[in-house]
């Protein structure tokens, strides 16, 4: 062969390299939101595997196949048959237990001020036709209700009967977590889930994201924002659900230890690796006297919070001290 027919073949070859390496290294982008767990659920997600749209699919079946297990008002649900089996002692599966398990611990360490056994409170609460419960179905919605009466093992439960466990507070996080957790194992670039408001973003090389948090007091406006990579971000506010009367604004984060909502915290967001345990902390730390609450954070590694709550100065906000790192901007709350 030629020495001019070499180089010509060198050429076809580096060509058919760079060609091949091109493909390799092309990423297939797809973004899709379907209505699940009550709320929007987006997913976005980045991948060299060109069956991006099957694991798309399947993500959002994980997330169905799970909101049918852990739905409260789901009359098919595996939660809903717990909470109406007669029997004092209820067999659980390994995932049961570690949602459960999470929430236990949780209340624990905030002396019951955060706790699912109150089903049967949030049913007394009707948001929907703006009505305040009288003190007496306040108080007999919360007879059954207690973490501490609640008996938790590896394969089971044992509580009083009548006790119904709502895990709304803290189920989402966990979804969000065992989804993510399947993109991942499918080799996925980067991926975006956002649960009506509870966000877990991945990225496989640490590409950062910029996150805002939703105004508490002022609709469509951002009162700050967060720049993260690999972590979750959750936020509960006041202004997600309620109603006011007489002055008043009752919203659906209510304190187990009073039986109403909590009225002094107006909006707190979390920032953790793990969605369960941003999303469980955000509802506890809502709850909580702010002070205490960032006390509380302390206790979880990689996890920093922002709560907004109401002073005589107005309304202030108070910070972990990690929280520096994420944060970009925040608006002046003069």
């Amino acid at each position: 062969m030629k020495k001019r027919d070499w180089l010509h073949l060198s050429i076809i070859i580096l060509i058919l390299i760079f060609g091949y390496y091109r493909y390799k290294q092309k990423l297939y982008q797809l973004n899709n939101s379907q209505i699940l767990m009550d709320t929007q659920v987006e997913i976005s997600i980045s991948s060299k595997n060109r069956q991006v749209n099957k694991i798309l699919d399947k993500a959002f079946d994980r997330i169905r196949m799970y909101d049918e297990k852990f739905s409260y008002y789901n009359s098919k649900s595996e939660l809903n048959k717990i909470n109406q089996n007669p029997s004092e002692i209820v067999l659980i599966d390994k995932e049961f237990h570690e949602i459960l398990s999470v929430a236990q611990k949780i209340s624990i360490e905030s002396n019951g001020l955060y706790d699912v056994t109150i089903g049967n409170l949030i049913e007394a609460w009707n948001f929907n036709n703006a009505i305040v419960p009288d003190s007496l179905t306040i108080l007999n919605a919360m007879i059954n209700s207690g973490y501490e009466k609640l008996n938790l093992t590896k394969s089971s439960i044992k509580r009083p009967f009548g006790m119904k466990i709502n895990l709304g507070s803290i189920s989402k996080g966990y979804i969000i977590d065992k989804t993510m957790d399947y993109l991942i194992k499918q080799n996925i670039e980067e991926a975006y889930i956002n649960a009506g408001g509870d966000i877990r973003v991945y990225s496989k090389h640490d590409k950062p994201i910029r996150i805002g948090i939703q105004h508490p007091r002022i609709a469509n406006d951002i009162i700050a924002t967060l720049e993260v990579s690999n972590m979750s971000v959750v936020t509960s506010g006041d202004y997600e659900r309620f109603f006011e009367k007489d002055g008043i604004r009752y919203h659906h984060i209510i304190n187990p230890k009073t039986g109403y909502p909590a009225l002094k915290t107006i909006s707190v967001t979390v920032i953790s690796k793990s969605a369960l345990i941003a999303d469980g902390l955000s509802t506890t730390l809502f709850v909580m006297n702010p002070i205490e609450g960032i006390e509380l954070v302390k206790k979880y590694p990689d996890t920093e919070a922002i709560i907004y709550y109401k002073s005589d100065e107005g309304i202030v906000s108070l910070k972990s001290s990690g929280i520096k790192k994420y944060l970009v901007s925040e608006k002046s709350l003069d």
